[in-house]
């Protein structure tokens, strides 16, 4: 019997090797496009989180509402508002202030001011804010003395965050709330 070399051949070797890179190649592809979808929705996941945050705390403000000084009635701000609150403690009226610069990463800038209180921060930072208000009034007549009454009042908010690290608005997250104010103005 003749004895068999049973060692591998270089074409075997090589043949093995392109194998071994081409299915290597696919598992990168799949891990990366696994990753990149994920990225995507934790950015999602956290515009819409700041979204909410903001919606939340401009809806806490608005809701006891005596005078919306911006936007006027029946009209639109885009990127400021301003009303006023009374407060049932010795605070007295609150002014609540809401600005942001469009194309900045520092969010809306919200600030309140009143007796004994001033308070002045940002919210959703490091997002690309779109904030629209609208002032509405319903059933608005004019009283004996010729001013101008409404009986019902409300502000439709549009707020879409985005992040800054996308070029594309895909990851851009809107919500649309209409508040309506209690107390009439």
């Amino acid at each position: 019997m003749k004895l068999r070399n049973k060692a591998f051949t270089l074409v075997e070797v090589l043949i093995c090797v392109v194998l071994s890179v081409i299915l290597l190649i696919s598992l990168i592809n799949i891990f990366g496009s696994g990753l990149k979808g994920s990225a995507k929705t934790l950015n999602l996941q956290d515009n819409m989180e700041a979204a909410n945050i903001l919606m939340a705390q401009i809806e806490h403000d608005l809701m006891n509402a005596t005078e919306i000084n911006i936007p006027e009635w029946n009209k639109n701000s885009e990127g400021s508002a301003q009303w006023i609150s009374e407060s049932d403690s010795s605070i007295g009226n609150i002014q609540y202030t809401y600005d942001y610069v469009s194309g900045s990463k520092d969010g809306v800038h919200r600030k309140v001011h009143g007796n004994n209180v001033n308070l002045d921060h940002y919210i959703a930072k490091n997002h690309l804010i779109v904030l629209k208000f609208t002032h509405y009034a319903i059933d608005a007549y004019k009283d004996d003395n010729n001013e101008i009454t409404a009986e019902k009042h409300g502000v439709w908010v549009e707020l879409t965050v985005s992040s800054p690290k996308e070029k594309d608005d895909k990851d851009a997250f809107t919500l649309k709330r209409l508040i309506t104010i209690k107390k009439p103005i």
